[in-house]
């Protein structure tokens, strides 16, 4: 589905996570990590640079050339707009990365406290050529979680609703490609699941949008997808009746457990 209508670049924005999300085990390793990396990447742009122009230095002084600014000046011209147009960019989309990982942390925080009610919580699950965000299974049955988190404009209460066949939030930007998204993963975990299997796994598919009031107008029959706030979910599943037992709570999430610690092409369901 294409956007009908872009996120308007003028109208300031606030992020929809209103306390920053717990740190996570080895957080302070994988930062210093990554500072590291950066000074890496930082030092090594000035020495590639003076590598070339000691080079030029050297052919220019071998072959006898008379001195002549105009090659490194073009390229210094053509280099520094193209370098500014990639700092730019680079840096857009990691503010996205970045509020989408704090959008993960924010549900999978709150998605551990299911643990108390007999949930298995997985988070990050990985597929060919795609991630699950997170998996819950427990007595109302699987669910696949799909996190969606996006900026809010810095005034409002803005809402997104669900009819049963788009997204689409206040300024009209429609987002049918989560749906789509939603439900591909959970026929890919049901598919995983139930290799083998009598007992056929029903998984359904949730997205989440944090720190969003979402409006569901959606007919019954097209209900198959949930589409919540992270703080609603929990009442949802409350009212949901228990389906699994105890010992299909644990098969299922032995099952996701094992895949999870697969790697490469290894990876297969191990019913």
């Amino acid at each position: 589905m294409i956007f009908a209508k872009s996120q308007s670049v003028n109208q300031p924005h606030r992020s929809p996570i209103k306390f920053p999300p717990l740190r996570i085990p080895g957080q302070s390793l994988n930062e210093e990590i990554t500072r590291l990396s950066e000074r890496i990447d930082s030092r090594l742009l000035p020495a590639f640079i003076f590598v070339l122009l000691t080079l030029f230095e050297w052919y220019r002084w071998g072959t006898d050339l008379r001195t002549n600014p105009w090659p490194l000046t073009l390229i210094t011209v053509l280099l520094l707009p193209y370098t500014a147009w990639a700092i730019a960019k680079h840096r857009k989309q990691m503010a996205k990365l970045r509020l989408g990982l704090d959008g993960e942390r924010t549900v999978g925080q709150s998605l551990e406290n299911l643990r108390a009610y007999g949930y298995q919580v997985f988070h990050d699950i990985p597929g060919i050529g795609f991630n699950i965000d997170h998996v819950i299974v427990g007595p109302a049955g699987i669910y696949t979680i799909e996190t969606k988190t996006l900026s809010k404009p810095a005034r409002g209460n803005p809402t997104i609703t669900y009819d049963g066949d788009i997204l689409r939030r206040d300024d009209g930007w429609e987002m049918g490609q989560h749906l789509v998204q939603a439900r591909a993963q959970a026929s890919w975990l049901a598919d995983l699941l139930n290799q083998g299997r009598r007992a056929k796994y029903y998984i359904r598919p949730v997205v989440l949008f944090p720190g969003w009031w979402v409006k569901n107008i959606a007919p019954s029959e097209k209900r198959d997808i949930w589409v919540l706030n992270e703080k609603a979910l929990p009442h949802f599943l409350a009212n949901e009746p228990d389906t699994l037992t105890s010992d299909a709570v644990e098969t299922a999430a032995n099952c996701i457990m094992q895949y999870c610690q697969l790697s490469g092409t290894s990876r297969k369901a191990v019913a």
